[in-house]
């Protein structure tokens, strides 16, 4: 049963990555950073303090799990269950549940599906609703109402808007349907350039992950099984990390085979890392790594200060040690973090303040709840 479980969990977030990278600027090395996870002091937990917490309402309307796709914009908090897919949740600063934003279903004012969402500063929400190898842009309205954007000729698990009004949408390596990985578009789904040409031509599977990442007018792009993180500035990808993965490279045989004719196997064998999120901002930024092993999974992370260039890791698994499992953000000079209160209290046992405490009662269901924490080792 483990081991079906460990495929389960490898089929869920494999990309294949490739080195070919069309569109490109043209960089010196310098430019990039290159991080060696043995070259990284490690901390414990305790070297991260509880600042605040935000917890999420929940109610029967929006049960979650643990795979929550967050967004910030004013003073809502925008939440998709990637597990379900069935609805956005929408909480006011303090947590306080405000409705759901859109729903998957049959009647009026329903999508067939819902893969991915995107919230500008003022809160405009839009959404992707794939349909038979294309891409629909909806836009939603307050009273939940629909209006129909546009349709994309392009295969595409996730997308982006730009400010000035064209689209990103990525693609993956699904091949026939996805030639270039990335394609940018006109507000209208007219495509306008296509980046990361996709050379890889053995037999995958479709994807859905979280590529883009944005914080203060910046936007970031990273890969599943890519070691590159970029930034998309003026219409062009810059590299500007590349992790080394170490002994979870991805062994360069794999490129040779399908994905269920040895691809699979290999990986389940070696193990892999890949890239899963990167939050920065002018002070700090936080980069995840997923890595998957025969022992287990686990996520190492990355904290850098922005200002004086010091950084830190933090080992972090899922089956028993999932404080910090899930890094959603970053805000000011704090790390955001998306954790359950059961697992909080677990860690914490006496919470560092009656302010937080109050903040976390016990109720009918044990519910999300989003941890800021400040770095402490730079005190030391």
């Amino acid at each position: 049963m483990m081991k079906n479980l460990v495929r389960i969990l490898v089929l869920l977030v494999l990309v294949v990555f490739n080195s070919c990278k069309d569109k490109l600027s043209d960089q010196k090395s310098e430019d990039v950073l290159y991080l060696d996870l043995d070259e990284i002091e490690s901390i414990s937990k305790d070297d991260l303090t509880l600042v605040d917490v935000v917890p999420l309402e929940t109610v029967n309307e929006n049960l979650m799990g643990q795979d929550l796709r967050i967004r910030f914009s004013g003073d809502r908090i925008f939440v998709f269950d990637e597990s379900i897919q069935n609805a956005i949740n929408v909480f006011d600063k303090n947590g306080k549940f405000m409705g759901n934003r859109v729903v998957v279903g049959e009647g009026p004012n329903t999508v067939t599906r819902l893969i991915d969402f995107y919230v500008s500063s003022t809160g405009k929400l839009e959404i992707l609703n794939p349909i038979g190898g294309k891409a629909q842009i909806f836009e939603v309205n307050e009273d939940n109402s629909l209006n129909y954007r546009f349709t994309v000729d392009y295969s595409c698990s996730s997308f982006t808007k730009l400010p000035n009004g064209e689209y990103l949408f990525y693609g993956s390596y699904n091949l026939p349907f996805v030639s270039h990985r990335m394609i940018r578009t006109d507000s209208t789904g007219i495509v306008l350039e296509k980046y990361l040409e996709n050379t890889y031509t053995n037999k995958m599977l479709p994807m859905s992950e979280r590529n883009f990442f944005d914080t203060n007018s910046n936007l970031y792009l990273i890969e599943t099984f890519n070691n590159v993180g970029y930034q998309f500035i003026e219409n062009e990808l810059e590299a500007i990390i590349e992790v080394d993965f170490g002994n979870y490279a991805i062994p360069t045989r794999f490129w040779e085979l399908d994905l269920l004719e040895g691809g699979f196997d290999l990986l389940q064998q070696n193990g892999f890392a890949n890239l899963n999120g990167y939050f920065k901002n002018e002070l700090i930024s936080l980069i995840s790594i997923h890595v998957q092993k025969q022992t287990g999974i686990s996520k190492s992370l990355i904290f850098i200060n922005e200002k004086s260039g010091e950084k830190r890791l933090l080992e972090t698994r899922l089956l028993d040690d999932y404080l910090f499992y899930y890094p959603i953000g970053v805000e000011g000079n704090q790390f955001l973090f998306l954790t359950y209160r059961s697992t909080l209290l677990e860690d914490y046992g006496n919470l560092p303040s009656d302010n937080i405490r109050s903040k976390v009662p016990e109720k009918e269901y044990d519910y999300p709840v989003i941890l800021k924490m400040q770095a402490n080792y730079e005190n030391n």
